[in-house]
């Protein structure tokens, strides 16, 4: 109780005197008067009378509380050690895990029995006019919220610490098993700690950012069903997903990316030791997107997976089966380009194709013809097709690579 910090039109001094010689009263009166306030405080905070529960120093922590704050009624000197002790109470309610409503009822549940005893000491000894009491309340009220406030700013600060721990040490785990297949003893310690199942339906995502506009997401979706934890790989976000009972779709559908994201996702693995390699497998996805806004499925996109996985065959192949196509004017070659890749994503047929050209079929049977005839393939081949078909997706995804051998 702090009679520093009331304002000067309160602290007169017959109120002090008042306050001075209730408190050396009280404090006569020894553990009789602190055992009655510690049975008030676990009459009404259940926690604090639970035999099992309750902290073992609880006894000791209300009796020293008391004493400081009456004899800093006394002597406000002694204000440092009422400071000391409700910083050092929050700090180690907080260490316990125990809620903060919970100690500032108990601390509350305290004061309102000091008070009451300040009262009763005042009444039954004939210390003074009882009518000061409403100045001494006043005292004794901003001291307990004052004191309050401290307990509530020491426990904060703990907890905020344990947390900034965790978080770290829950990054650090989450990195090792993107990195590499970990021992089995750090896989199961990793899965208490991380409160996920050892042996769980897992996918892993990877978000990347492009220049100028695009930004990676601060913090992982909200996606019913499918717990996500966050890390980041460089300059790219990683989500791994616990998908539990649901599908890969629902994980797909729950991601957005936005102008400048693109996002890349893994098949489902089994189990923790299974994400070093989604996490490779996510990141090939990513390369396999073709634009600005797409959520890729590698399970979708597999033979770009595995164009992009060997950029150097890739590369072998697009020389082999487009290297004749490449010495066109560019406007020629990319024409020529356009109107295959229009007819093999119609299904082979030159009707579709014209009509999605905006031109005869005719004109498109004609470029076919001359693809043919420039690169000595046959598109009614299913070999031919095929190289023909992974030379370009090869000279789409890897881009001027591919064309610069």
């Amino acid at each position: 109780m702090h009679r520093s910090s009331v304002p000067g039109s309160v602290t007169d001094p017959s109120s002090v005197q008042l306050l001075d010689r209730a408190c050396r009263r009280l404090l006569g009166y020894g553990t009789v008067f602190t055992d009655a306030v510690l049975e008030r405080v676990r009459a009404e905070v259940p926690y604090y009378a639970d035999p099992v529960l309750a902290p073992p120093d609880v006894r000791e922590t209300v009796g020293t509380g008391i004493r400081h704050g009456l004899e800093t009624g006394v002597d406000p000197s002694r204000i440092v050690d009422v400071e000391r002790f409700t910083r050092e109470l929050g700090m180690r309610r907080a260490e316990q895990g125990r809620p903060l409503d919970e100690v500032l009822h108990a601390f509350r549940v305290a004061g309102s029995e000091v008070w009451s005893g300040i009262i009763g000491v005042v009444e039954r000894d004939r210390l003074g006019d009882m009518h000061r009491l409403v100045h001494v309340a006043e005292l004794v009220w901003k001291s307990n919220d004052r004191d309050a406030v401290l307990v509530a700013d020491a426990y904060r600060q703990v907890v905020e610490g344990v947390a900034g721990r965790h978080a770290e040490r829950v990054r650090l785990i989450l990195a090792a098993l993107l990195e590499t297949r970990p021992e089995p003893e750090f896989t199961r310690n990793a899965a208490d700690i991380l409160d996920l199942p050892l042996g769980g339906r897992y996918a892993v995502a990877v978000a990347e950012a492009t220049p100028p506009y695009g930004r990676v997401p601060l913090a992982a979706p909200e996606i019913k069903g499918i717990r996500l934890l966050r890390n980041t790989w460089g300059q790219r976000v990683v989500f791994v997903a616990h998908l539990g009972d649901r599908p890969l779709d629902a994980l797909a559908s729950g991601l957005v990316a936005g102008p400048g994201l693109r996002i890349g996702i893994s098949p489902v693995v089994p189990g923790l030791e299974g994400l070093a390699r989604a996490r490779d497998m996510a990141a090939l996805a990513l390369r396999t997107c073709r634009g600005d806004g797409e959520v890729v499925r590698l399970d979708s996109r597999l033979p770009d997976g595995l164009l992009v996985s060997r950029p150097d065959l890739s590369t072998e192949l697009v020389h082999q089966v487009l290297r004749p196509l490449y010495e066109l004017e560019p406007a020629d070659r990319d024409l020529l380009f356009d109107t295959i890749g229009v007819w093999i994503e119609s299904g082979g047929s030159t009707v579709a194709a014209a009509r999605h050209m905006f031109c005869h079929r005719n004109t498109v049977l004609n470029r076919l013809r001359r693809v043919e005839q420039i690169t000595g393939l046959a598109l009614s081949r299913p070999r031919d097709l095929v190289q023909l078909t992974l030379a370009l997706d090869a000279h789409r995804l890897l881009g001027p690579a591919a064309a610069a051998g």
